[in-house]
């Protein structure tokens, strides 16, 4: 399960009903939502705490969207924004982006296609990370296959990696985590490199 609750997110929008949908949105998927419908206090929030996250509305009544990012990008320019916007337009789409902005959202918009844009921004940040016990469930299936592929039984892998067959079978069912030293003598009995056998978890 990818881990999320750590990650802050600002949410910007006059429209008080959109807030709401966002923040309980964003709360359902694990996310840590702050909703503000007046922007000047929403920067005031940017100002006095860490957000990795924004979405913010273009259209707003008291300032202007565009303004909104170029501030949040001087407040922290490691801040990944998220553009929303019921009147989308090159030019808008254009400025936004020259301040950073990493994607742009048009209103109305489906619930899942904003939560993959979010979690996209999150992953180039390196913000989501899977939790461990589901890690050492990915790392043990892994292994698993990979010594199934090769007609390995758990005792012709322990010949090999001076780890016993109770060790291997803790590993292979996700009970246990592997140590680095542990996980290095599996992937090169394997055949391996460990950075394969970890590759993409």
């Amino acid at each position: 399960m990818a881990v999320r609750h750590h990650i802050k997110v600002l949410v910007i929008d006059d429209d008080s009903s959109v807030c709401k949908t966002l923040g309980l949105l964003l709360a359902d998927h694990g996310y840590r939502p702050r909703t503000f419908t007046a922007a000047e206090k929403a920067l005031d929030a940017a100002r006095d705490e860490s957000f990795q996250i924004a979405l913010v509305d273009l259209r707003m009544p008291d300032i202007d969207g565009v303004k909104v990012v170029e501030t949040l990008r001087e407040i922290d320019e490691r801040m990944s924004i998220i553009v929303m916007t019921a009147y989308p337009d090159l030019e808008s789409a254009t400025q936004t982006m020259r301040f950073g902005t990493c994607d742009y959202i048009p209103k109305p918009f489906k619930q899942d296609e904003l939560i993959a844009a979010i979690d996209r921004a999150c992953q180039r940040l390196g913000l989501i990370y899977t939790s461990e016990g589901e890690l050492n469930k990915l790392i043990g299936k892994r292994i698993r296959e990979e010594r199934l592929s090769q007609n390995l039984t758990l005792r012709q892998l322990s010949d090999r990696t001076d780890l016993t067959t109770s060790q291997l079978s803790q590993v292979e069912l996700g009970k246990n985590a592997a140590s680095v030293w542990a996980l290095a003598r599996i992937s090169n009995a394997l055949g391996l490199q460990l950075s394969s056998l970890l590759a993409g978890l």
